[in-house]
């Protein structure tokens, strides 16, 4: 049976505010759990009796060795508590890889993103960049949550592999960075072609959302505009897509 503190702490989690003041959210499934395991600092694994397979078998064991809390939730309780359409059986409850913009500054590649407020594309970015081996992404105020459920289901695990800062106000941190030795390049429908992007120095790549685009302040901080010419008839590319296109450039 589920105890009521873990009942409650799981349903604050479903809540922004609860999340920051916490410090912790939560994830879901198999493969969300082990790459958990690997990569941060689980607090406490949830488990739905009717569903322990093997696999499951195999997280309860190594939690019970690295004294990871276990409880068992059954059908009822599960469904009280699921962040998902149907609950896969398994869940934890993870600490925040936040970082502050000091922590940042060893890293080549940071991207920048101003008011990106749909969930699939944040968690979309975040596992494109994962994928290109780029771990420091920066958030404007306003953009979604990066620990929202279905950021994080989006993921794929690259959550866990990622540093992330939310700042409160970009323009100071386009700033910040630019004094500490960064070229920021953004991205939009005019510059230069994509192929230009430089491939060595220290870079800071600022995308806007497609809604929103980019603010006139962080266009004005910009060293070079790049743009991903296209051949056919589409207003313009998905904010993910861009990024992929982009970091293929970069790292190719």
């Amino acid at each position: 049976m589920l105890s009521n503190s873990a009942s409650s702490l799981l349903k604050k989690l479903s809540q922004k505010k609860f999340r920051k003041e916490y410090g912790l959210f939560v994830v879901e499934g198999k493969k969300g759990v082990h790459e958990a395991l690997d990569n941060a600092d689980v607090e406490l694994i949830i488990v739905e009796e009717s569903a322990i397979d093997s696999d499951m078998g195999i997280i309860i064991s190594y939690a019970d060795k690295t004294d990871i809390p276990v409880e068992r939730a059954n059908k009822k309780e599960a469904e009280s508590i699921k962040q998902t359409e149907t609950f896969p059986g398994i869940m934890a409850v993870v600490g925040m890889n936040e970082v502050s913009i000091d922590d940042m500054m060893n890293a080549d590649t940071i991207l920048l993103l101003d008011r990106v407020n749909d969930p699939g594309n944040l968690g979309t970015i975040i596992r494109t960049a994962d994928w290109f081996d780029i771990h420091d992404i920066i958030l404007s105020e306003g953009s979604v949550d990066p620990y929202n459920e279905k950021v994080v289901r989006s993921t794929m695990g690259s959550i866990f592999r990622t540093h992330m800062y939310q700042s409160e106000y970009l323009v100071e941190t386009v700033e910040f960075l630019k004094k500490n030795g960064y070229s920021i390049a953004v991205l939009d429908l005019e510059g230069e072609d994509i192929s230009e992007l430089p491939k060595k120095g220290k870079l800071a790549l600022l995308f806007g959302s497609e809604s929103h685009g980019i603010s006139d302040q962080l266009l004005a901080l910009a060293d070079a505009s790049y743009t991903i010419s296209g051949k056919g008839n589409a207003e313009s590319l998905n904010l993910a897509m861009s990024v992929g296109i982009t970091l293929h450039q970069l790292t190719h």
